[in-house]
Formats: C-alpha cells, sequence, structure tokens
C-alpha cells in the first residue's frame, strides 16, 4: 500500500523472522477468505505491521500451521492460521485499496485514468467485500478521505494539517470495535504511524510532485527548491518523534508474545527509520546501499 513500514531483517532472531513471515502468509490467506483472491495481489507489509499491532492490542494467540498457496504449491510453509485480527487487518486493507482507485480515477487524467478506471473494476469484489464487512469503518474512511482530498484540493501549505487527518484515519482504523484503555493505547499508535506516513510519503514525493504540479505541502513550504542537508534533518528527526511516541504507546501493551513484541519493535526502531534514510538518500542524490 504504502511500501515504507518494514522490518529491519538483519536485526531479527531467526524466529522472530519466521513469525513475520507467518503472519505475512496468514493475512494473505485472510485476504483471500474475505475480500477475494483478487485482493491478495495488494498483500503489502504495511498492513502486515497493522494487523501484528491488532493482535498485540486483542492479546490474540495464535496458531502456526502448515499450508500452501498459488506462490507455494508443492510445499506447504509456516503460516499463522487466520483469527479475527488478520481478518481485521485484511478489511481494512481492503477498504483502503479501494479508496486509493477512487482518488485515482479522480484525480488522474487519460489512459491513467482508464488504468484506474479498470482496476475499479478488476477490485469491485475487494470494495463490495470490505464495505459489507465493516461498514461503519468503510464510513468512517470515506470521510476521513473525503476531508483530506477537499484540504489538499485548497493546496493548504501546512504538513501538520493533512498529517493529522491521515492520523485521524489510521486511529480509527486501528482501535475501532476495542474498548477502554486498549482504545485509547490503538488511537494514539494510529494517529502517530498515520502522520508519519502521511509525512514520508510527501517527503519522498518531493522531485515528483515538484515537478508535476501535484500538491505536496513540501513544495508550498520549500518554493520547491532543493532540500538543504539542514532541511532533511529538521524533516527526520520530525518523523523520528512521530515514532518515538508510537514506540511509547506500543510499550503499555503487556503482550505475552515477545516474538510479536520484538518484531513490532524492530519495524518501529529500525525498519521504518531505514526507510526514512533511504528517502534522504535519494533526495540527496546519494546511492541507495540498502
Amino acid at each position: 500500500m504504502f511500501g515504507y513500514v518494514l522490518i529491519d531483517k538483519p536485526s531479527l532472531r531467526v524466529r522472530e523472522y519466521d513469525y513475520y513471515r507467518a503472519t505475512y502468509c496468514g493475512l494473505c490467506h485472510a485476504m483471500g477468505k474475505c475480500t477475494g483472491c483478487v485482493s491478495r495481489l495488494t498483500l503489502s507489509y504495511d498492513v502486515t505491521f497493522f494487523a501484528l499491532v491488532r493482535e498485540m492490542l486483542e492479546g490474540t494467540r495464535v496458531e502456526i500451521v502448515k499450508k500452501r498457496c498459488p506462490r507455494h504449491i508443492l510445499k506447504p510453509i509456516n503460516t499463522v492460521a487466520i483469527n479475527e485480527p488478520l481478518e481485521y487487518s485484511a478489511f481494512v486493507g481492503g477498504i483502503l485499496t479501494s479508496q486509493k482507485i477512487v482518488d485515482n480515477i479522480n484525480d488522474e487524467r487519460g489512459s491513467r485514468r482508464f488504468l484506474a478506471k479498470a482496476l475499479k473494476l478488476v477490485f469491485s469484489k475487494t470494495e463490495r467485500e470490505s464495505m459489507f464487512g465493516l461498514p461503519d469503518l468503510y464510513d468512517i474512511i470515506c470521510e476521513k478521505l473525503r476531508a483530506l482530498n477537499e484540504l489538499e484540493q485548497s493546496r493548504v501549505a501546512s504538513i501538520d494539517a493533512p498529517a493529522d487527518i491521515f492520523g485521524e484515519l489510521m486511529a480509527e482504523a486501528l482501535s475501532y470495535g476495542l474498548k477502554d484503555d486498549k482504545k485509547l493505547i490503538a488511537k494514539n499508535v494510529g494517529k502517530r504511524i498515520g502522520r508519519w506516513i502521511y509525512i514520508v510519503d510527501a517527503f519522498d514525493d518531493y522531485k515528483k510532485d515538484r515537478e508535476s504540479g501535484s500538491y505536496n505541502p513540501f513544495v508550498l513550504l520549500y518554493g520547491g527548491e532543493d532540500f538543504s542537508e539542514d532541511n532533511l534533518i529538521s524533516i527526520s528527526k520530525m518523523l523520528e518523534a512521530e515514532l518515538s511516541l508510537a514506540l511509547s504507546a506500543i510499550e503499555l501493551i503487556d503482550d505475552e508474545d515477545k516474538n510479536r513484541e520484538e518484531i513490532v519493535k524492530n519495524i518501529l526502531c529500525l525498519g521504518m527509520p531505514q526507510s526514512v534514510k533511504r528517502v534522504c538518500d535519494r533526495l540527496n542524490n546519494k546511492k541507495d546501499k540498502n
């Protein structure tokens, strides 16, 4: 979906990486069950992270089973058996995918718009099943995305305003159906992760949006000039602060599954900062060594 919420594989223990891969595969199976086989094409590490955090919040005890799939036909592999958080995450991923396609139809022109319309037909079952699976959350996410689109159309020269809306969207998505302290923790984590994703995505798209004239708050804030070293450091620290706040909220969860907890911390403390570094290197015209 976004492509920035990644693990730092060298820092994971073998059992932790195997657990992560099993969760990734379990989510894929859940997507096939809940939102249709085509939706499995949109399987992402971002939603895998979402599923891991949701499992932490619900205190899910996972079961590892051997399963085959279209990619592993001959040899069954370790897979987390489908559970409620995986099904929930599959629906959320389906909602976000379908709404991204709608957004592309509204924003694109010519052949790209035609392609977006074709994709809407291809993923029609994904949208339908997601809408029926979580109708209230579907409406909430659509409302947040409409508000975000209106703000972007006004071309506001602020990174916080649009990032806040996307943070609210992710807060609602992660906390939906939870209660009391777990809901508060989920809202905090979701808000920070959502803000981080919006900011790093705008950061990464800076040069592309500057050339195309597409809305990007950083282009408006910095006048389209190349980032200085101080600019890169300042934005990196802004993103680091969001992750620090998300980690503080995660640490309030008492998760008995230490493998899962270590994976989530690996992503927050190492994987996502590495994504920021790669963006900085690209913007600074340095070769990505990772």
